[in-house]
């Protein structure tokens, strides 16, 4: 089985290396941190190892590496450790659950695609790409390279994202939309427009209607429909 260095000791850095081990997809090696920011020896049981030196610990022809770093910075702190180890020669799994559905293409490495995932027929995923729980990217859609798309979100057939952009929680994109590059799409909203480069889409609360009722008036709002002779 080949061997994996997982870069970060975060939240998910834990999240990754357990997915992994469940699925027994990779023997995870250790981890690897910049030196800076090395401050134990080991990491849920495995060496953590600086990143400027795991060059001596790991084959390049043989080995692979997995950056742990979540949407931060909308996804460019992932993005730049990607492209200078990227530079540097190393290789990258992707890593997919046995539960995901791929009808789709994953072109890119690094792409870490999460459990009951729809991958769709000629939907293709780019490079650096982390697809989360119950996410769906519909038939023929593109997604860009260090996108990040949230648990239970859509994402609807055709439709275009730009690279390093963020879908939200539970997001509906409509089909044959074009979100441009480094664009954030709020949780639970419905997009049905395009959007240009740079934009920040989400549904305001203020535009939400709440009215109160007694206990009693409640109950008779969520009824059966009567049956109909």
């Amino acid at each position: 089985m080949a061997r994996l260095f997982i870069v970060g000791t975060s939240v998910a850095g834990n999240n990754i290396c357990k997915f992994v081990e469940k699925y027994n997809l990779f023997e995870v090696a250790g981890f690897a941190v910049n030196r800076q920011y090395k401050t134990a020896e080991t990491f849920l049981g495995k060496p953590i190892y600086c990143l400027e030196e795991i060059d001596q610990v790991m084959d390049k022809s043989k080995d692979f590496l997995f950056i742990a770093i979540q949407w931060n910075q909308l996804n460019a702190d992932r993005r730049k450790v990607y492209e200078t180890l990227k530079s540097m020669g190393y290789r990258f799994a992707n890593l997919v659950s046995p539960l995901a559905s791929i009808n789709g293409q994953i072109t890119g490495d690094n792409c870490w695609i999460t459990d009951f995932v729809c991958i769709d027929t000629d939907a293709r995923i780019g490079n650096d790409v982390f697809v989360q729980v119950g996410a769906c990217v519909c038939d023929h859609a593109l997604v860009g390279d260090h996108c990040f798309i949230a648990a239970k979100s859509t994402v609807g057939g055709g439709v275009k994202i730009g690279e390093q952009s963020f879908i939200g929680f539970g997001a509906i994109v409509f089909d044959d939309t074009t979100i441009g590059k480094k664009c954030i799409v709020g949780a639970a909203t419905a997009l049905k427009r395009n959007l240009s480069d740079y934009c920040v889409y989400k549904t305001s609360s203020d535009s939400c209607i709440v009215k109160e009722y007694s206990e009693d008036t409640i109950e008779q709002k969520l009824q059966f429909r009567k049956n109909v002779r």
